[in-house]
């Protein structure tokens, strides 16, 4: 496995080139310099490449990490570009005349309130529960 200090050291070439830290992650190094981290995911056997930012703005460990979520969604049938634009919207639903509301953070949690009640889900919680309402179909 690379570490961060080989990330670092890496330089442009003529040609873009990959280094793979693991588990299908990369980054890629431009012919300028630049370097990004990128993930293959494969989802109802539709292969899509996402991009997790740049290094070293974006750490070795932050890029596991969001990985690890990616994969978790698209094991649970959701399609992870769709819930990462849904969450930097900071998507709000609401109902006219109805007493509740629900909001998606940009973490990826879910809070819904009914009246003064509010009810709060971390991004895992909410993956589950999309996953249910998904099956429900």
């Amino acid at each position: 496995m690379i570490d961060e200090a080989a990330l670092l050291a890496a330089g442009p070439r003529d040609k873009p080139y990959k280094l793979y830290p693991g588990n299908g992650l990369y980054l890629i190094v431009q012919p300028n310099g630049a370097k990004w981290w990128r993930y293959n995911v494969r989802r109802n056997g539709i292969n899509t490449t996402l991009s997790l930012g740049a290094f070293p703005a974006v750490s070795m460990a932050e890029a596991l990490a969001e990985r690890g979520i990616i994969r978790t969604q698209a094991r649970m049938g959701i399609h992870p570009a769709a819930a990462r634009r849904a969450a930097r919207k900071g998507a709000t639903l609401g109902c006219a005349g109805a007493a509740f509301a629900i909001s998606l953070s940009a973490d990826g949690a879910l809070s819904v309130t009914i009246g003064e009640q509010t009810l709060h889900m971390t991004r895992y919680q909410t993956e589950a529960v999309r996953a249910a309402l998904l099956a429900l179909r």
